[in-house]
């Protein structure tokens, strides 16, 4: 009967080894290194003495010093793909495994949601991969292995209910356009003409701490903590009971890059699509009086509604039922346009000598905070697949929110926790 060797790092627990690797040697290529997962797959990585090089690429460099075995290079992976193979080339790149996070935010459709220009979604980010595995094969590079991350939009939780639990056996919702399911396609077609492995891994909204702070719940909440402190509110809750009390999984950008660790150099996962999230319970209303008690503020309990959007995917991903609808007293976009909460931001910035204004991007930093908070339906994705193939990890998602907080106070993105060492967690009606 197989057994597993673990240990604890800090507030991430169940972390794997790799007995079957020791004394080996492995080169690794991160593409998407500046952005919020593939800076955690460098950072991992970095830590274990199995990786003696690792490839950085990225349009901008990673925040801060890298280690010396660590080599950033910047490649825009929408040039020619025989560009980008000579850059290999003349930069000595021969990956034995490749972590693929790279993806592009084109802007919303003037008026609609952050996700709205689908078509222009999947066009770029289909072209990313695309360009990169062609580069691979004209640089005459074949690596064992090819992780490549994409998300729980996979199972449409962005277009309503979906099936729940949200499990890698799902069918794909064919009904709205889904860039994922193109590059899977890609992916494998790619691999099997070639003999290489690969693995998708799919985590929830990750959590985490880099400058491009964009789809980053993280950040949304600190900036709002921090404005209702400084404006002498409390946190007021936007949502209906039920989008309070309604499961949530999130994903640690930490735990996602062991994970992509664990998923590459584990046999018995090739050729796998494999679920990612903290497996730690975590609900709003749980939450809410962790993050007031944080920043030394009251909050609010759900209360009436006024407003309502219907989203237009009918059925839902679910497959049957009617669409799905956001209730909410007030919304976040809302609130991150009004002059008092900019003022509040401006003093906070120039008191705490700040170098991000997150209302220069209101949809992309508060608009997913509508979606996610206010969202009555369960997010709740399976790590079931990853458990039977010998994954462990995990972390308490409160804790991963304070770091990945404490972590963007270091980028002096958001005001220092006021209520750092705070333990004491008031519950509504206790």
């Amino acid at each position: 009967m197989p057994s597993h060797k673990i240990y604890t790092n800090g507030i991430y627990h169940g972390l794997p080894t790799f007995p079957e690797h020791d004394g080996k040697q492995y080169t690794a290529l991160v593409l998407g290194a500046s952005g919020i997962t593939g800076a955690y797959f460098v950072r991992v990585l970095s830590q274990s003495p199995l990786w003696k090089e690792i490839f950085a690429i990225s349009r901008t460099a990673p925040q801060g010093p890298l280690p010396s075995h660590v080599h950033h290079v910047a490649i825009d992976l929408l040039q020619d793909p025989a560009a980008i193979a000579e850059a290999f080339k003349r930069n000595k790149i021969r990956p034995d495994y490749v972590f693929f996070a790279a993806y592009i935010q084109p802007p919303p459709i003037s008026g609609k949601g952050l996700w709205s220009d689908e078509e222009e979604i999947e066009r770029i980010n289909v072209l990313l991969l695309k360009n990169l595995l062609e580069s691979l094969e004209a640089a005459a590079c074949r690596p064992k292995r090819i992780v490549l991350q994409t998300g729980g939009k996979h199972y449409g939780p962005h277009l309503g209910p979906p099936l729940s639990p949200m499990e890698e056996t799902d069918p794909r919702y064919l009904r709205n356009p889904n860039f994922y399911f193109a590059q899977e396609d890609l992916l494998w077609s790619w691999c099997r003409r070639n003999g290489v492995s690969w693995n998708v891994t799919r985590p929830a909204f990750i959590v985490g701490a880099v400058p491009t702070a964009a789809m980053n719940i993280a950040y949304g909440l600190a900036v709002y903590a921090s404005v209702q402190r400084e404006l002498g509110g409390k946190l007021d809750y936007p949502g209906t009971v039920t989008a309070w009390d309604t499961e949530k999984h999130l994903s640690s950008a930490t735990l996602i890059g062991y994970h992509a660790e664990w998923a590459a150099l584990n046999d018995d996962a090739k050729d796998q699509a494999l679920n990612i999230v903290d497996d730690s319970l975590f609900t709003y209303g749980k939450f809410w009086p962790v993050l007031a008690a944080w920043y030394g503020v009251e909050y609010g309990v759900p209360g009436e509604t006024t407003t309502s959007v219907t989203l237009p995917a009918s059925p839902p991903p679910r497959g049957f039922g009617p669409p799905g609808t956001i209730h909410y007293a007030w919304s976040f976009q809302d609130w991150a346009n009004r002059p008092d909460v900019q003022e509040a931001w401006t003093r906070l910035a120039t008191r705490h000598g700040l170098v991000k204004n997150p209302f220069e991007k209101i949809v992309d930093i508060f608009g997913i905070l509508d979606g996610d908070v206010s969202g009555p339906w369960p997010r709740s994705m399976s790590v079931g697949k990853s458990r039977k193939l010998g994954w462990h990890g995990y972390v308490d998602s409160h804790e991963a929110l304070y770091e990945a907080i404490e972590g963007l106070v270091n980028l002096e993105m958001v005001p220092p926790i006021p209520n750092a060492d705070s333990q004491s967690i008031k519950y509504h009606g206790y």
